[in-house]
């Protein structure tokens, strides 16, 4: 990576000059006439004494420029006013390094991170909010890997509180569904037993204290029929491992509420006093007293709260797997909440203090409004699913592509997930549904495609990548690629540091665009610097390629 080149010359320079060097930033210019990489280090500078005496900002680039010599990667170094210096760099460096474009610098201080995402309630659907944690933690697990840290994947699920006595209520109201069901089928059942149960609570008191009593079964752990939870939850789980196999995610450890409500509840119970307090039959936790607000851990049924099982999981999870940073992928909605629980588990595990993390997203809505489950309730994973599909089959017979499942299957996928991760964490956004499958950009399908094209071009030659990589005169369109290749590793850094795939989202999309225009206005096979083009193509789908599989997305060979 060029950038790590021109950063280690500058310290030097800068240090040459009496300036403490502190963070150099190098940053990339929009408008390739400003050079391939730019810093306003001068104007930082400016800021400092030095053994010299500068009188502007200028007069500082002026002098970095001159330490910093004629470099043999360099085309050139300019002052471009206001303390700015930028760096062009020589065409035949970019060309020698296009073969290194995808290596990712590793971390100097690597992390022990767990990454927490999921959260759905057992016994009933995923539906379509609960997506954007699944895509989003995938996501950042990858690109945290990517930089060298050791990354565990967590999710934390809910199969002991109201919501699941209200489904086994409704189970046991509607009886079980008759006949041999998909996977999909028991969740939806599931689901729509949970929506019984729900509804009656608020509007019937007697199936309301048959819930509550329920309930509290669940926590004492002799709920009777036992073999109705049993069942149920093995449906539940089984369909969500499935879920899980399709979005293409693999755990490493599956936590549940009814292994932490007890241990949780202990804890709290051994910390009254020092930290949390009795209060109206309940147990809370202060948080006024640190400018927060109170929250109940244990209620006055003497079960734990929400808050109360996730002390006993930070204790679990700390044990499963001693890490530095625990990020929770959570909705931000929650945000208030985990401040609590954080300052809380601090307070019970001061060890645990600074290295547990809420890491929020915003909601998600549809274009129009139009698209709906089939039962008209909340749109679930499997039904995006198939509407994505069936509009992909749509596509690619219009566009006259291969109509397989398999290459169906990734590229509905990739729709969905590219939409997700093409905004930033924190927004909210709305799906579209045509927009999502386009094949002329801003979309998974349209980087799958141009990965596929770049593959079709190798195929014809069956080219193999060569460390050496011919030189001559670069057209624009060649050297606006090379350039952008460049940037690939800084893309997939910056996206880590920062949790934002959309960065790295943006990057691939850009790089695609410029392949394409390349493509269309230049020949690879037939053209005298055929060896040059595709070397350059090569790059461009081995990048690609790398760059999705850190969105989670897979990138057909053909299509």
């Amino acid at each position: 990576m060029l950038k790590q080149r021109i950063l280690g010359d500058l310290k030097l320079a800068v240090k040459n000059l009496g300036f403490s060097t502190g963070d150099i930033v190098v940053s990339i210019p929009k408008n390739p006439a400003f050079g391939d990489y730019t810093t306003n280090i001068a104007l930082q500078l400016a800021k400092q004494k030095s053994v010299v005496s500068y009188q502007s900002s200028d007069e500082i680039a002026k002098a970095i420029l001159e330490k910093l010599g004629k470099p043999d990667y360099l085309e050139r170094a300019e002052v471009a006013g206001s303390g700015f210096i930028n760096f062009f760099i020589k065409d035949e460096v970019l060309l020698q390094n296009l073969t290194k474009t995808a290596e990712i610098p590793q971390t100097k201080n690597p992390q022990k991170i767990m990454v927490e995402y999921g959260h759905a309630n057992i016994l009933k659907e995923a539906h379509t909010g609960h997506l954007r944690t699944y895509i989003l933690g995938e996501s950042f697990a990858r690109l945290l890997s990517a930089l060298g840290n050791e990354v565990f994947r967590a999710n934390y699920q809910s199969d002991l509180s109201l919501n699941i006595a209200q489904t086994l209520w409704g189970i046991e109201k509607s009886g079980w569904p008759e006949g041999n069901l998909t996977l999909v089928q028991e969740a939806k059942f599931l689901g729509q037993a949970y929506t019984l149960g729900k509804s009656i609570y608020t509007e019937d008191p007697s199936a309301k204290k048959e819930i509550d009593e329920m309930t509290a079964a669940l926590y004492q752990g002799n709920f009777q029929p036992r073999e109705v939870y049993g069942k149920a939850r093995q449906w539940s789980l089984e369909y969500f491992e499935d879920l899980y196999k399709l979005l293409g995610i693999k755990y490493d450890r599956l936590f549940f509420e009814s292994e932490v409500h007890e241990p949780g509840k202990e804890i709290v119970l051994k910390h009254i006093g020092p930290v949390f307090e009795k209060s109206e039959g309940a147990v809370i936790f202060p948080g006024e007293k640190y400018g927060l607000h109170n929250r109940v851990f244990i209620n006055s049924a003497g079960n734990s709260t929400y808050e109360g099982k996730d002390i006993g999981l930070a204790k679990l999870q700390a044990e499963t797997y001693p890490f530095d940073l625990n990020i929770h992928v959570v909705g931000n909605e929650q945000a208030s909440y985990f401040e609590v629980i954080f300052k809380a588990v601090e307070q019970v595990f001061p060890e645990l203090k600074g290295k547990e993390c809420h890491l929020s997203y915003g909601m998600i809505s549809f274009k129009g409004g139009k698209m709906s489950s089939r039962t008209g309730e909340v749109i679930s994973i499997n039904d995006l699913y198939e509407a994505v599909a069936a509009k992909v089959r749509e596509v690619m017979k219009e566009g006259k592509l291969k109509d397989d499942e398999e290459v169906i299957r990734k590229v509905a996928l990739g729709a969905i997930k590219y939409s997700y991760l093409k905004f930033a964490p924190v927004s909210n956004f709305i799906f579209d549904l045509d927009q999502s499958v386009s094949l002329q950009g801003d979309s998974g399908p349209y980087l799958q495609y141009t990965y596929a094209r770049s593959q079709s071009v190798l195929r014809q030659v069956s080219y193999q990548a060569s460390k050496q990589v011919i030189g001559g005169k670069l057209e624009t369109e060649e050297r606006a690629l090379i350039r952008r290749l460049e940037y690939f590793s800084g893309s997939v850094e910056q996206s880590a540091k920062e949790y934002r795939p959309n960065l790295l989202a943006e990057y691939l999309m850009d790089l695609a665009k410029e392949f394409n225009l390349f493509y269309q206005k230049h020949r690879i096979i037939q053209s005298e610097e055929r060896e040059r083009r595709l070397a350059l193509t090569w790059a461009v789908g081995n990048v690609l390629k790398q760059g999705l599989y850190l969105l989670g997305i897979e990138a057909p060979e053909r299509m």
